[in-house]
């Protein structure tokens, strides 16, 4: 190799965001994105060590020697083919001047993202639709975050307090006056359910500056709708977790509105209508903050421990498809091994509950 590439003084692009680790089942990877570009790179560990490393004064034999000094010893010409990716891509600037190979590597950093394998992609967003986001872009604000945080917790619990009531209601109601809550409970659910992912939307722009657009995603057979955040694992685990947090708590602060209706009008039709949407509420909500497969309760988890989809590495892992490194954060492998567990508790609890409700 010689003397010139081993000198080289790497630079980070200014621009060059960095998520944090996560375990997905067999390696620990990291995303890389710039902004302005739509284009995530997936690196591995060893890459990740070398561009922890870059900090614009090593050149490449002083990463070789701070990386073994850290008990990872890479030789500098694999050092460099890192580096050489990571300029081919823009993530440390180009050292180099060239046109021919790299329009194609530029032209791509603008295409959009792929939507996960348990997603079904929507248009991408044009200020229509779900842009609706764009107007709760203030929940952000610290204080109104705490506000939001607040007023969904009281929201929740105004919804728990009447819940029993507005379930004796609908079962004492007739069969028209229950299709007729039933049809403006879908609609009213579907409204919530908009607002509950433009909640996401919001935070996760103003976290990110990227754009999140409609997708669909699966509940078991069920398709629901789910917003797609290009670039969420860019984000650290706390603005993770608000992005995660702000669709369940619109939800809890919208839940109050039926409950207002049911407990100060005296109208029948109307009391019933505001006790079926009290019940949609209630079953959405629950069934977001309870640990299934790709709801907000387990993305926040996998926020927290830093695990991509926990359902799948742990079920994985307990019949030994996977392994579980020593060398794994404890809270993430507290959380593999507990989340069978959690889910098939969960489970109960539901079956539980729903045989109460048919007594």
């Amino acid at each position: 190799m010689t003397k010139s590439v081993i000198d080289w003084v790497p630079r980070l692009n200014p621009l060059l965001r960095v998520g944090p680790p996560r375990w997905n089942g067999t390696a620990i990877v990291t995303d890389i994105g710039i902004d302005g570009e739509e284009r995530l790179i997936e690196i591995g560990l060893a890459e990740r060590c070398v561009l922890d490393e870059v900090d614009g004064s090593r050149d490449v034999s002083t990463i070789a020697s701070e990386l073994s000094a850290k008990g990872m010893p890479v030789d500098t010409t694999r050092i460099v083919g890192v580096l050489n990716r990571f300029a081919y891509v823009g993530a440390v600037e180009r050292p180099f001047s060239m046109k021919a190979g790299l329009a194609d590597i530029d032209w791509a950093a603008n295409e959009g993202q792929r939507v996960r394998p348990d997603q079904i992609a929507g248009a991408a967003d044009s200020g229509a639709g779900l842009g609706l986001w764009r107007k709760l872009t203030f929940l952000a604000h610290p204080v109104v975050f705490g506000i939001l945080v607040v007023a969904g917790i009281a929201g929740a619990a105004f919804l728990a307090i009447n819940l029993s009531d507005a379930l004796a209601t609908v079962l004492d109601a007739t069969v028209w006056q229950a299709i007729l809550a039933g049809v403006a409970a879908v609609v009213w659910t579907g409204a919530v359910t908009m607002l509950h992912e433009s909640g996401h939307g919001a935070l996760f722009h103003h976290e990110s500056t990227r754009s999140p657009f409609l997708a669909l995603t699966r509940f078991g057979l069920i398709l629901m709708p789910n917003t797609h955040m290009p670039g969420f694992s860019l984000l650290g685990a706390r603005e993770r977790a608000r992005v995660l947090a702000a669709g369940p708590l619109v939800s809890m602060v919208f839940a109050a509105l039926p409950v207002v209706l049911f407990v100060t009008v005296d109208e029948p039709q109307v009391r019933i209508i505001a006790a079926m949407c009290m019940c949609c509420d209630a079953l959405i909500i629950a069934l977001g903050i309870s640990p299934f497969p790709n709801t907000d309760a387990t993305r926040l988890i996998e926020a927290w421990v830093g695990v991509d989809q926990l359902q799948a590495v742990a079920f994985r892992t307990l019949v030994g498809k996977y392994s579980l490194p020593a060398g794994l954060p404890l809270r993430s492998k507290v959380a593999i091994r507990l989340y069978p567990v959690l889910l098939l508790d969960t489970i109960a609890l539901w079956l539980a509950v729903i045989v109460c409700i048919l007594n």
